[in-house]
């Protein structure tokens, strides 16, 4: 396979500096030879991020923290994603935080049309909004406003329509929702699989009724947005918003090999690594074994 590597040091959606330095401490521990043993690699270097001071922070909005910033660095994610794609090449976009959603799923979007799934792993929703978020963070926001609901800077990314379709996203391993992220998903009947629930089923019987659905819908290019704080924090204490209960590593193992098994994965985000917060490298040393995983499984 074609894997275009795409690094974004961003970590104004979180607002938790550290999680900027994850694309670079990465490179340093071999990101890009653990993909060229299975791949043809180009390394597309680091998106652009305007640096600022913290006394910047509300400057573009009132309650959106860091605003333009995350826009402007979204446009040109968004941009270099949906030149991958066009020149035949999976996009993997490594983080950062996960704001950054909001431009890899607009690159994939405006490649794929409608014709596009997303599944996100994450102990968190992330379908926050202006008006739901309890912090003012966008990266609690970007799976909304990806569906059309939220903050139009934020919807309005790249191009003005709604990414991606409620109906076709699917978030597993989330334990930590706000009560408006409750509400939205009941509003649009939304398929999630939290953790309780994995746990419950087992990740076999939940990637069965995950893979039905996906092929239910005839749906033909997924992307995937896999945020480490899915795993439980004893896996990854380096990541900014850490829950406990989360995804043991066979867990989230097994589910990324089921979701890759359909060869339908065709864009990826990697996110929320914080190598400032690591304890004993562990976070560093899960996500680099998890990375070997992700290299081996796509095809």
């Amino acid at each position: 396979m074609n894997i275009s590597i795409i690094g974004m040091p961003l970590f104004y959606g979180c607002d938790k500096p550290g999680v900027e330095k994850g694309p670079e401490e990465l490179r340093k521990n071999n990101l890009i030879d653990i993909f060229e043993k299975n791949h043809n690699v180009y390394d597309l270097g680091d998106i652009e991020v305007e640096k600022v001071s913290e006394k910047e922070k509300y400057k573009g909005d009132l309650k959106l923290k860091y605003l333009t910033q995350v826009v402007n660095a979204n446009n040109g994610l968004a941009s270099k994603v949906l030149e991958a794609l066009e020149n035949d090449t999976f996009p993997f976009i490594v983080g950062g935080d996960h704001s950054l959603a909001l431009g890899s799923l607009a690159g994939t979007s405006k490649y794929f049309g409608d014709d596009l799934a997303v599944i996100w792993i994450d102990a968190h929703g992330d379908i926050n909004t202006d008006k739901t978020s309890p912090s003012g963070n966008i990266h609690g926001m970007p799976l909304a406003a990806s569906m059309g609901y939220g903050y139009e800077k934020l919807t309005s990314i790249f191009f003005d329509k709604a990414k991606i379709k409620p109906e076709n996203v699917f978030i597993l391993a989330c334990r930590d929702l706000d009560k408006g992220e409750v509400d939205l998903i009941n509003e649009l009947n939304m398929h999630v699989w939290t953790n309780e629930q994995i746990n419950n089923l087992g990740t076999k019987e939940v990637l069965n009724q995950l893979l039905s659905l996906i092929k239910e819908k005839n749906i033909k290019n997924i992307h995937l947005s896999y945020d480490i704080d899915c795993l439980d924090p004893d896996y990854v204490p380096g990541t900014g918003t850490p829950v406990s209960d989360g995804l043991s590593y066979s867990q989230s193992k097994e589910l990324l090999q089921g979701i890759m098994s359909t060869s339908l994965v065709s864009s990826m985000d990697f996110v929320e690594y914080n190598p400032d917060l690591d304890k004993n490298n562990k976070t560093k040393e899960t996500c680099v074994e998890l990375l070997k995983l992700i290299s081996n499984e796509l095809n």
